[in-house]
């Protein structure tokens, strides 16, 4: 059960990157019944964010992508029942995913920079950017690994040429590096 912890945890983290804690917006005051220009133009700034983050469709992307890591867990993790799966993915709100990825687009961008975002989404070649997307960055990430893959036999290369075998971190005694 503890694996499944894990497991879970590690999906969760991997699925909905790093999340944080939705909070109050800055200068929000609860004594308050009567917004200040600045709560005003920090809700109207948020409202933004969301249109920006549903232009995209990320959330959705997000959602969907954690949808599709449940098949691996769920037959890594027999033992868990399938009614705690089926569950799982009907609790999967993209709605929830975009009001916890707001307070972090609020700290990285200006409501200007959100505007222009915003923008560009809505431009042609912002619209082909959300349909290419997703597939670009499944062949770079494919791409990256193989890179990783050539790297690694790169090395590998260098350490057998000094004596180094596979099974060993030491250099084999027939080698000059052992000698």
């Amino acid at each position: 059960m503890k694996t499944y912890v894990v497991g879970l945890g590690l999906l969760l983290s991997c699925a909905l990157f790093a999340q944080t804690a939705q909070t109050a917006p800055a200068g929000a005051s609860s004594s308050s019944s009567v917004p200040t220009q600045p709560d005003k133009d920090h809700a109207a700034k948020r409202a933004e964010i969301r249109q920006l983050i549903e232009l995209t469709g990320a959330a959705n992307v997000s959602a969907d992508a954690l949808r599709q890591i449940i098949a691996p867990l769920r037959s890594g993790f027999p033992q868990v029942p399938d009614e705690f799966w089926d569950t799982f993915i009907k609790e999967v709100r993209s709605e929830e995913l975009i009001d916890l990825v707001i307070p972090i687009y609020d700290k990285y961008y200006t409501r200007a920079e959100i505007h222009d975002l915003t923008t560009f989404y809505q431009s042609p070649v912002g619209q082909k950017t959300i349909k290419v997307l997703p597939k670009l960055s499944a062949e770079a990430i494919d791409a990256g690994q193989e890179w990783g893959r050539m790297v690694a036999d790169r090395a590998m290369r260098k350490l057998h040429d000094k004596g180094y075998d596979k099974s060993s971190s030491m250099p084999s005694s027939d080698s000059p590096a052992g000698q």
